[in-house]
């Protein structure tokens, strides 16, 4: 069987249906994907309301990021444009001749978007109200969220890298930290660890430096102890630079009370009180508060950027507002479903929905599923305003610099979120065809490998094929 018959196998035909037109010869699309590639495709004409391109629709696939276009369309709908994350602090004592007399309550409600600057902002209001001393407790308000800060089906060996740092309700600075190296040293020797001061955690190892011969068989691995404790192991080659490694925080509540005990002594507030983390809600005194961005502006960063903490951020948040009870990720299952269903009428039929990043791998959607989304987002962007949140074709986000819409007709057309795991490349989105009309489409590739050599061929494929369908759907 020819390399062409048999790349047409695997992936199977599709079909392009318009009112004047259809294509009868597939395979100059499909032919480029590697063999093994799965491949679920739907796209629409809205302005006709025809499908005009459907391959496997119905199939369930990994949606990636694409599951943030679910979240972004949720939170719209359960939160609204005014909402904000809220940061306070609290007390359920009095200030009096500068001495707090009772507890410090750090209310911290899952703001993805909250730094360490901040934080440190908001505990300066403390001084700037006369307080000098704290005799009481420090209590750590993190009600909101219950249950584990990552989802059922995160991949644990990606665990430890910040872009799976846990969104829980105490996120500062992303929950993630880095350390400088230093491995200049000779063979044999081990590696110098430098954890800049502003970082309560501690990093540690017995990482040496390999020869060359050595040096491409060298792995470095993060072991998590306890407090915020990181043990790194393996070899590596001289480098002659320091350079940075950035690891996810594990312990989010132990770092804060390390941060918010660190900026009190840096203010001279005198607190010699233990931390405490009850499970109920906290009532007190307000004494200062921050607000995080409004919503749009937070869908915009999650949508062009693709942000992990905000978008399971968001996840959990709309489970707390829906059913006034602490989040889990189950429960965000639940309030994602119950929103689409109700207020969008998205059929969900057998569908997985774990988590609002994409992160998991037990998501499971099909692209008709997301075409729901998509078709209800355009016809009522009027009142959501989401399509400016897509990232543009060779314009920002994560479609500035896609190499199959870097040139017209596609540049500046597209707009689309992507979904990237290992071996998944997705796209769900709009474009306007050559007679101004409006396409809604959804990409769903999953299990892509162009094998032993893919660090220099991994995209070249799959470049081919989207160029060649987008250009022939404007063509439509």
């Amino acid at each position: 069987m020819s390399k062409l018959l048999k790349s047409t196998f695997v992936i199977g035909s599709l079909f392009f249906h318009t009112a004047t037109a259809q294509i009868s010869d597939i395979k100059p699309f499909l032919q480029p994907l590697p063999q093994g590639t799965s491949l679920g495709f739907i796209a629409k004409n809205l302005t006709q309301n025809q499908v005009i391109a459907q391959y496997n629709s119905d199939t369930f696939m990994l949606p990636a990021s694409t599951q943030k276009v679910l979240t972004a369309l949720t939170a719209k709908l359960a939160l609204g444009d005014s909402f904000r994350f809220s940061t306070s602090l609290l007390t359920n004592g009095t200030i009096k001749n500068g001495i707090l007399q009772g507890d410090l309550i750090a209310k911290f409600t899952g703001d993805p978007d909250l730094t360490s600057g901040q934080l440190a902002n908001l505990l300066s209001e403390l001084k700037k109200q006369g307080i000098q001393k704290i005799n009481g407790n420090l209590i750590l308000d993190t009600s909101v969220f219950a249950s584990h800060d990552r989802a059922p089906g995160w991949i644990w060996n990606d665990l430890t890298m910040c872009f799976n740092s846990p969104p829980a309700a105490v996120n500062i600075d992303n929950n993630c930290f880095y350390v400088d190296l230093e491995a200049n040293q000779d063979v044999g020797q081990h590696v110098k660890f430098n954890v800049p001061a502003a970082f309560p955690v501690q990093v540690f190892g017995q990482v040496r430096i390999a020869d060359k011969k050595e040096a491409g068989y060298c792995q470095l691995d993060a072991v998590v102890h306890d407090n915020n404790r990181y043990q790194i192991k393996g070899c590596l080659a001289r480098q002659t630079k320091p350079f940075a490694l950035s690891f996810a925080v594990q312990d989010p509540d132990a770092y804060a009370a390390a941060i918010i005990q660190r900026q009190l002594k840096r203010l001279n507030i005198e607190f010699k009180g233990q931390v405490q983390q009850p499970l109920t809600p906290q009532q007190g005194k307000l004494l200062a508060e921050h607000l995080s961005a409004p919503l749009p502006d937070l869908l915009t960063k999650m949508m062009k950027k693709s942000d992990n903490q905000i978008a399971d951020a968001l996840f959990r948040t709309v489970a707390y507002h829906t059913y006034k009870r602490p989040a889990s990720f189950q429960l965000g299952t639940l309030a994602m479903k119950k929103v689409l269903s109700s207020q969008a009428g998205i059929q969900f039929g057998h569908s997985v929905i774990a988590d609002g990043s994409g992160l998991s791998r037990h998501n499971l959607i099909a692209p008709e599923t997301m075409l729901q989304i998509l078709e209800y987002i355009a016809r009522n962007e009027e009142t959501l305003n989401l399509m400016a949140t897509f990232p543009i074709a060779g314009v920002d986000g994560t479609l500035s610099g896609r190499g199959s819409m870097i040139n017209e007709p596609l540049v500046k057309n597209i707009k689309a979120k992507t979904g990237a795991l290992k071996g998944v490349y997705n796209l769900a989105g709009f474009m306007t065809n050559a007679q101004g009309e409006h396409i809604a489409f959804v990409q769903f590739i999953n299990g892509y490998s162009t094998g032993e050599h893919e660090s220099r061929t991994q995209r070249g494929p799959l470049n081919r094929f989207e160029n060649s369908i987008y250009q022939e759907i404007y063509r439509q």
